[in-house]
């Protein structure tokens, strides 16, 4: 939740405080400058988008905030990338040969194909936990197991 708690119309710059965090971020204070298009989070002169701070400060003052997007999103740019012609990718056979260097994979590198993952947790003496003797599950008494236990009733047909 964001809250206006400075606007300065004429000089368009609003102070906005986060009242929750959100996505981790821990700044609760922020300036947003709408004439220079800029926000204390840097995504406004990044993104060249109104952040949501820059949202939050058009909504308070009441300012068309599709003023505040770049050219470059609106539909006849993206419609100019492809004005011009992609030709298509010519048969491999019809490639000039290569004479630079090759590649070589490293197959250390290589990820497992499948099966359980190698665990890269680096362990310590907290981890070392003290082994039991294994014990029966008839009688629950230790050095045996279920198979040799003589307490078994052991019935030869």
């Amino acid at each position: 939740m964001l809250r206006v708690t400075h606007c300065d119309r004429r000089a368009s710059v609003f102070s906005l405080e986060e009242t929750e965090t959100v996505d981790g971020w821990s700044q609760t204070s922020y300036r947003v400058r709408m004439t220079e298009h800029t926000c204390d989070c840097g995504l406004f002169q990044s993104l060249h988008y109104p952040c949501r701070h820059a949202l939050a400060a058009c909504a308070a003052a009441n300012i068309e905030w599709g003023y505040f997007v770049d050219p470059m999103y609106t539909m006849t740019s993206v419609f100019k990338v492809y004005e011009r012609k992609f030709s298509p990718i010519p048969d491999e056979k019809m490639w000039h040969p290569w004479y630079g260097a090759r590649l070589k994979p490293n197959s250390a590198m290589r990820k497992k194909a499948s099966g359980r993952s190698v665990s890269t947790r680096i362990r310590n003496e907290m981890d070392a936990i003290e082994r039991a003797e294994k014990r029966c599950g008839l009688c629950r008494r230790e050095g045996h197991t279920r198979r040799r236990c003589p307490n078994a009733s052991h019935s030869d047909p």
